[in-house]
Parts: C-alpha cells; sequence; structure tokens
C-alpha cells in the first residue's frame, strides 16, 4: 500500500473509530443524566444540547487531524505496511460519515429552495415593522410563520396569520422571529441535522432533538418577551389564536415541512403550545447560573498536549496498526 493510501486509509479509521465511541459516550451521559437541566435559560440549555449533539463530529475531525499530521510528519515513506481488516472496516465507517454528511447538506440545501419555491408562488412581498429581511406573504393553507434560509434568510407569514392577529401580537410574532435571526438559529438548525448521528433512531438521538427544539423556541420567545411584560401575553395569545388556525392535517408543502429538518425556523409547526403559553404567561423566568468558560481553556491545553507528545502517540499507533488483525 502507497504511502499516501496509507495515510487516507488510517486517517478515516481514525475519524471512524473517534466518531462511534464519542457517539456512544454522548448517548450514555444523555441516558444517566439529561444535560441542560431547567436551572439554566432556554438559551444557555439549547447551546449546550447543540454541542452535545456536535461532540462526535469534533472529536471525530480533531482525531482525524491529528493523525494526518502524525502521519505525515513521522510515517515512514518507504515502508510497504500491511493494514488488517480491521482498520480497514474502521476507515469505511469514516468514510460512510462524511459521505452522509455531504449527502445531508445537499439534500437539506435542495429541499429547503423547492420549500420556498413552492411557498413564493403567487406570494406578495410586503414590508413589516422592524424586519430587515425579504418577507412575503403567502398562502399556504397553514399559519405558517418561518424564518427560511441560512445566509440570505427570508421571513414568509402566511395571509391567514395577517388577517386574524392583531398589531401588538404580529409584533410579539416578528420578535420571536427576530430571535430565531439574532441566534443564528437557522444555521445551528441545519448543523443539528446534518451532522450524521450513529446512534440515530435510539431514544437518547430522538429525546436530544426533542429538547433542543423545545428550547430554541423558548430562547426565541425570550427574545420576544424583552419588549416588555405585555409582550409575553401578546405572544402567548398569538400562539393560541395560531394553533387555532391550524387544520386537523396540513397538505401540500406545509405537510412536507413539519417533519422536515432543514434551516427554517417557525413559530408553529403543529406541536401542542400549552407549555409555551403557560410559560409565557408565568412571567419572566429566572436568572439562570453564571457561565463558566472552562470548555475552551480545557479543550486548548489538551490539543496542546496532544501534540506536544505527538510522536509517542504516532508510535502507538504503528503498535496498534501491526497487532490489530
Amino acid at each position: 500500500m502507497t504511502f499516501l493510501l496509507r495515510c487516507l486509509v488510517l486517517s478515516l479509521a481514525a475519524f471512524g473509530v473517534a466518531a462511534l465511541v464519542s457517539s456512544v459516550v454522548v448517548a450514555l451521559a444523555w441516558w444517566q443524566r439529561a444535560p441542560g437541566t431547567r436551572d439554566v435559560t432556554p438559551a444557555r440549555r439549547a447551546d449546550t444540547l447543540l454541542r452535545l449533539r456536535l461532540v462526535p463530529a469534533v472529536v471525530a475531525a480533531g482525531t482525524g487531524l491529528f493523525a494526518v499530521v502524525g502521519l505525515w510528519r513521522f510515517e515512514s515513506r518507504d515502508t510497504d505496511e500491511v493494514i488488517g481488516w480491521t482498520l480497514r472496516v474502521g476507515a469505511t465507517c469514516g468514510a460512510v460519515y462524511l459521505a452522509l454528511f455531504a449527502a445531508r447538506v445537499w439534500t437539506m440545501a435542495f429541499e429547503t429552495r423547492r420549500l420556498l419555491d413552492a411557498w413564493l408562488v403567487g406570494a406578495t412581498r410586503i414590508t413589516l415593522p422592524d424586519v430587515t429581511v425579504p418577507a412575503f406573504r403567502v398562502h399556504t393553507g397553514f399559519p405558517v410563520v418561518a424564518v427560511v434560509g441560512i445566509f440570505r434568510p427570508t421571513l414568509v407569514v402566511d395571509g391567514a396569520v395577517l388577517a386574524a392577529c392583531s398589531a401588538d401580537e404580529l409584533a410579539a410574532i416578528l420578535a420571536h422571529e427576530h430571535g430565531h435571526l439574532r441566534r443564528w438559529d437557522n444555521l445551528r438548525r441545519a448543523l443539528f441535522a446534518a451532522t450524521p448521528d450513529l446512534l440515530g433512531g435510539t431514544p437518547a438521538s430522538r429525546d436530544l432533538r426533542h429538547a433542543w427544539r423545545e428550547a430554541t423556541e423558548e430562547a426565541a420567545d425570550d427574545v420576544a418577551a424583552e419588549r416588555g411584560e405585555t409582550a409575553r401575553v401578546h405572544l402567548a395569545a398569538a400562539l393560541l389564536r395560531i394553533a387555532r388556525l391550524a387544520p386537523a392535517t396540513a397538505t401540500g408543502p406545509a405537510a412536507s415541512f413539519h417533519g422536515a429538518q432543514l434551516p427554517a425556523s417557525a413559530l408553529y409547526r403543529g406541536e401542542s403550545v400549552e407549555r409555551r403559553v403557560r410559560r409565557l404567561c408565568d412571567g419572566p423566568p429566572p436568572a439562570g447560573r453564571p457561565r463558566r468558560h472552562w470548555g475552551v481553556a480545557l479543550g486548548t491545553a489538551a490539543v496542546a498536549l496532544a501534540f506536544s507528545l505527538q510522536e509517542h502517540v504516532h508510535d502507538a499507533m504503528e503498535m496498534a496498526v501491526a497487532l490489530l488483525p
């Protein structure tokens, strides 16, 4: 096996094994005690859950990069080393992981463009207070209010919502969507959806996704509530009004939007709004605990230590390659 091919296989194997091991660790951590508990703000909880979701990808990417650098620096160019089936399987897992990520990104971009094009058929450009992104009145048969897209976001508001909601309720709705824009929630949603989950379909994976969506919507609700106590009441009223406008079964593009994981933040997708309404009506939540910035410092120290010992790590990898079947 040539030097470059050997480096590729070993790097992909390191990437794949790191992704699998860290996915198992994350699942166990979630089962033992769901992180991001209620003693922190929804924004903090959403950030924590997103980081947890991305841990396997970040660990795998870091491990793969570390392996590439180590192999390039210390691997012999002349040795014709034989790589066993164990590492070949690991490399295959790594390659499949990367292929899934690329496929999901492409599919997400395609489906988002198709959904937005369908919604904008017959749409009318409108001007709304304090809205800095393109906004359109659409007719979907469902009370959609959503910001679609990442780098060039578009706001779509169903005509039924504009007709039914008061000016104060509409202002609270727009403030909620501004919260999604301010927090770059569509980019976060895209990363959450595009990153492969090696334990996808398990209860831990489903619960993590649901908890993150819940925290994200509550964080946007809190942004809207920054306008004052009355804004909380107006947003709660708007949620109830929009939920009553929704048909029992959505059809057309709105139906596909409900279950899709796309970079689109919607005020309401057909789920129960009871918890959000109660939370808004109960008044401002208690302040969360102070944020501790230990993660970056510990991560930097770990990376520095790993690279200082990279030659020894490479020697250990050489022994593993020789021993594994």
